[in-house]
């Protein structure tokens, strides 16, 4: 399974507010790749916590023939589109798009690291993840989606579907 996690706080100049650059996002992703499905989208608070907006947040499954790498320059050409600007880490941004796992496989490199780092410390990614099968397994800690989304049960989050 290939997963993508979608997440926006900031306002687009072309397509408007958090949740609708995450559903713009989705019809790029459409273009590159065949989306198998869909999460419900989340409003979730800054982790970690700071006074910028709140996040809109979801996660798709798709399916492709590219490499993990391939699929990471996809990723970041869509980002462009939507004019994403890194500055310092952790801040607002216009569309965020994470590769979070690929097929089970394992990979670090000074570019990518798969499964994503971070994904199982965050609801926001969690929460959606279940959305599509909460029986995936993490690849690294051999635990299912849904018995991690019970350990993040302290971190706020609201469906907005």
């Amino acid at each position: 399974m290939i997963l993508i996690a979608l997440g926006s706080n900031l306002k687009s100049e072309a397509y408007g507010d958090p949740l609708k650059n995450c559903q713009k996002a989705i019809e790029f992703l459409k273009t590159r790749f065949e989306l198998k499905k869909i999460s419900n989208f989340y409003e979730t608070e800054p982790i970690p916590q700071s006074n910028q907006e709140m996040y809109v947040n979801g996660v798709v499954s798709v399916k492709t023939n590219l490499e993990p790498e391939k699929i990471l320059d996809e990723l970041m050409n869509i980002e462009k589109i939507f004019k994403r600007t890194r500055h310092f880490k952790n801040e607002s941004r216009v569309i965020d798009l994470d590769l979070l796992c690929y097929n089970g496989i394992i990979l670090k490199d000074k570019h990518l690291q798969l499964p994503h780092p971070r994904m199982h410390l965050r609801r926001f990614v969690m929460q959606p993840l279940c959305d599509i099968n909460k029986d995936w397994e993490h690849p690294l800690f051999k635990e299912k989606a849904k018995n991690i989304l019970k350990n993040l049960a302290n971190q706020k989050i609201y469906n907005i579907n």
